[in-house]
């Protein structure tokens, strides 16, 4: 049997990093590996860190393992890539294995970081990877979990560093989404065929998570409330168990369109709902393929207002529709309604999705610095408004919705903003010569190519 370690890589700015929350993938693996008498544990570099660049330190879990494994998302690719060539350097026996969205995407670039690749979902392909049962081929197609109730719970006593300060315990319960976003790549990862746990083995886990002394929980699915009905029998066997617990979810503005389901939210202490509004300029709503409109997230935020569930609302700001006009609207619209807190993100092209594809074959993408793509950077040139005034725009609006009225809040978002201001001092510095470069070379009489 093999000592296998997963490594989960920081991103150089996490805006969620008041909220530890662990994800939930390498967990998944990890059970299902240490059901068959492998020797796992997780590293989370949300908690310590793994390596140390400067002085080359390396944690020596890692240099006593046989495997080391890597989930990569864009903005923490980078990040991965350098812990593995370290490993790897230190240990050459050591066998690298990269998965996540970003490697899926981007096979050729993460190939020369790893020995093996794992495409899409892993679960039913990790034992062979571990095992060497895989032929010589680098690159394993994952295979698609068609029915979730097999997967064993994720296993969170894996985590060696961090467990007592999780504030929300992650319970995933569905894969894959029939819709589209252009800036969305879980449609290119898990499918458009919506995957659901049954509502027996959802409860199961929440039981056996509270007997272990959790109460609150993070329904992580991309959509909660995809189907309705099923999620009113999940809430209403909740009640009749008499589970006491809070939770959260991520849920589309049509959730407000079913009184009885919010009804059963409250009464099942739901405390606060995160909703992609993305935009309030119904021309980026078209290009985003949202499918709703401004009307939509008006009367989701006041009924779910008028049942005390409190709203998160994600916005993403930069489309080829947006100028600065539409930036000033969104905050003021974010202020003049029941919108609890806000998150505006800059648009990222993340590999993998439509958007990726269109800016890549247009030009218009400036930087492949993956650490960059973290919703926080503008790493491509806009159309109606300059890069680098979208940089400052972006980071205002933050500042004016959370003024000084929104105490609590004023004083957690300016910590947040100092700490992104400090570390992107350079990249601020060097972004603006860049956009000025290409402002000029933009200019009437230019060279510059579109």
């Amino acid at each position: 049997m093999s000592k296998v370690t997963f490594v989960q890589p920081r991103a150089n700015f996490n805006a969620y990093g008041l909220t530890r929350v662990p994800l939930l993938g390498a967990f998944y693996l990890g059970a299902v590996l240490r059901r068959e008498g492998h020797g796992v544990s997780v590293l989370s570099e949300d908690f310590k860190e793994v390596y140390n660049e400067k002085t080359g330190k390396i944690d020596r879990e890692l240099l006593n393992s046989d495997v080391v494994g890597f989930s990569t998302m864009t903005c923490t690719a980078k990040r991965a890539y350098r812990i593995a060539d370290a490993v790897k350097k230190a240990r050459p026996n050591v066998r690298i294995i990269i998965g996540g969205p970003h490697a899926t995407f981007m096979v050729e670039e993460a190939l020369q970081h790893a020995d093996i690749l794992v495409k899409g979902e892993a679960e039913k392909v990790i034992s062979d990877v571990v095992n060497s049962n895989t032929g010589f081929s680098p690159v394993v197609k994952g295979i698609p979990v068609e029915n979730l109730d097999t997967l064993p719970f994720p296993d969170l006593r894996l985590l060696r560093d961090g467990r007592e300060k999780f504030k929300y315990i992650p319970i995933l319960t569905s894969r894959g989404c029939p819709y589209n976003c252009v800036f969305c790549s879980v449609t290119k990862m898990f499918g458009k065929k919506y995957r659901f746990r049954s509502s027996e083995n959802v409860l199961e886990e929440l039981e056996f998570r509270i007997s272990q002394g959790f109460r609150k929980f993070f329904f992580s699915d991309d959509n909660f409330t995809a189907d309705k009905e099923r999620i009113k029998v999940l809430l209403e066997k909740c009640l009749k168990r008499k589970l006491r617990f809070r939770w959260t979810a991520e849920v589309r503005v049509d959730v407000a369109e079913d009184s009885e389901l919010l009804e059963l939210m409250n009464r099942t202490n739901c405390r606060l709902l995160m909703i992609g509004f993305e935009s309030i300029n119904p021309e980026t709503l078209k290009l985003y393929r949202k499918s709703q409109g401004l009307e939509d997230i008006r009367y989701c935020i006041r009924r779910l207002a008028e049942r005390d569930i409190r709203v998160h609302g994600f916005f993403v700001l930069g489309s080829d529709a947006d100028d600065t006009n539409t930036i000033d609207r969104t905050v003021r619209f974010c202020q003049g309604t029941k919108l609890n807190t806000v998150q505006f993100a800059i648009l990222s092209p993340i590999p993998g999705t439509e958007l990726f594809e269109q800016l890549s074959s247009q030009g218009r993408i400036f930087t492949r610095d993956w650490s960059l793509y973290d919703g926080t950077h503008v790493v491509f040139e806009p159309k109606k408004i300059g890069a680098f005034e979208l940089q400052n725009k972006v980071l205002r609006a933050w500042k004016r919705f959370y003024n000084i009225g929104r105490f609590k809040w004023f004083f957690i978002s300016r910590y947040l903003i100092r700490s992104w201001e400090k570390a992107n001092k350079e990249f601020l510095r060097k972004f603006g010569q860049f956009t000025s470069i290409i402002a000029k070379q933009k200019k009437p009489g230019s060279c510059h190519k579109q």
